[in-house]
């Protein structure tokens, strides 16, 4: 019908493994009404069709978000240009704002459901009502992740990705009135910039690079706004800080951190299996807003190629001679394999602590400062802002230790 085709609706599978709702940007209702067909709730016939189109026109209708209040937000012209018309980028906005301003149990979810319809999709551990899983993280970031989900409906309290298996499949999280046979696995938690708006980790297309081997990954379309490398080499004291609270914040939701050591060979992902965790952002993410992924313990990893999925030290062998890439290695992590250094002076940094010691946040931040800086070309001395006082992990070691090395 031509409401159908209006919306791009499709009835078939993609051929990629994205959902069937980032592909045919639906706004919020439609795709709610499109996941009770896919789950059953009622056949997918005509009427539901229709009936996810209708949703989709009437959410359109309503007026538009409240703009985000971030210093360096672009303007509504780039945003709505996004995939989903920013819709995504906005939630994480709201989310930040509601880790800024809301008090202790009067959580400000009118605000937060004008910029995001969705959010208890996401981040709601109570069906919508008043749990949330969004914390804040010291002066700078916001946490999404709880360690313990909602105790009548017993929703896992993680944020579920595409990649990982958390319990109940890939791209779910462990919610028993949707899967009763589900078992919780694993964590899966996202920690975001809350005071200043960061586009990404490593995008620097208009500034010159130290290292000639180095490309940045080009942003399509509208340039959304400053990167992570953009403030490390402006400003790598500010750098430093948010970076320490977005690993911070990540930790802080990880059940039994004690547990896990990182992710430091090549392709090692953070399963139950391995044992290991990882905090990493992807060098060409897919929402146009700073977020730290942090995971360990989950049932499985997607990480087959020829799609970048891994949320690891993760090496794409099809795409080692593309800089846009970062030459296959596609996540930019806290703990990377020293090979990695022939891929971007500051790369393959790695901090000694645990994931659990004191010295850890401080260490991961100067070892993921360095690791941007050469996954974008900016100069990993400036990292230096990042070195924990009073530390003698810098020093140089035997092969064998796996701590940052400046060189």
């Amino acid at each position: 019908s031509a409401c159908t085709a209006a919306h791009g609706l499709r009835t078939t599978a993609p051929s990629s493994p994205a959902t069937n709702e980032k592909r045919v940007g639906l706004a919020p209702k439609g795709v709610e009404e499109m996941r009770k067909c896919m789950r059953g709730r009622h056949s997918y016939t005509l009427a539901c069709a229709v009936s996810i189109c209708l949703a989709s026109l009437f959410a359109r209708a309503r007026s538009p978000p409240p703009p985000c209040s971030l210093p360096a937000w672009p303007g509504e012209e780039v945003v709505s240009s996004w995939e989903h018309h920013g819709s995504r980028e906005r939630c994480f906005c709201a989310y930040a704002a509601l880790a800024a301003h809301a008090q202790p149990g009067t959580p400000r979810l009118r605000e937060l459901e004008e910029s995001c319809p969705r959010w208890a999709d996401f981040v709601s551990l109570d069906g919508g009502h008043s749990a949330t899983m969004v914390h804040a993280s010291g002066a700078f970031a916001v946490a999404l992740g709880s360690t313990s989900g909602n105790a009548s409906e017993r929703k896992y309290g993680y944020v579920p990705d595409w990649a990982a298996d958390l319990g109940s499949g890939y791209g779910e999280d462990c919610d028993v009135s949707r899967d009763p046979r589900c078992e919780a696995v694993g964590a899966h938690v996202l920690s975001l910039p809350r005071r200043l708006y960061v586009a990404d980790c490593c995008s620097r297309p208009d500034a010159a690079r130290g290292d000639a081997t180095v490309v940045a990954a080009r942003r399509p379309g509208p340039q959304p706004g400053p990167s992570l490398a953009d403030l490390i080499a402006s400003d790598a004291a500010s750098a430093c800080g948010l970076l320490q609270d977005l690993v911070a914040g990540g930790l802080r939701q990880v059940r039994r951190l004690d547990a896990f050591g990182s992710c430091a060979a090549e392709n090692e992902e953070p399963t139950a299996a391995s044992g290991c965790l990882a905090q990493c952002f992807h060098v060409v993410p897919d929402v146009w807003y700073l977020h730290l992924h942090t995971t360990a313990g989950a049932k499985d990893i997607r990480a087959a190629q020829p799609y970048n999925a891994g949320l690891g030290p993760s090496f794409n062998a099809s795409e080692a001679s593309d800089p846009a890439t970062a030459f296959g290695r596609y996540n930019a992590c806290v703990c990377e394999p020293r090979a990695w250094a022939a891929a971007g002076r500051g790369r393959g940094s790695c901090p000694e602590a645990r994931p659990s010691d004191a010295a850890y946040p401080a260490e991961a931040a100067h070892a993921l400062c360095r690791n941007v800086a050469g996954a974008s070309g900016v100069d990993p001395r400036l990292c230096h802002a990042c070195r924990p006082p009073a530390s003698t992990y810098l020093n140089p070691r035997p092969a064998r230790s796996r701590g940052v090395f400046d060189v």
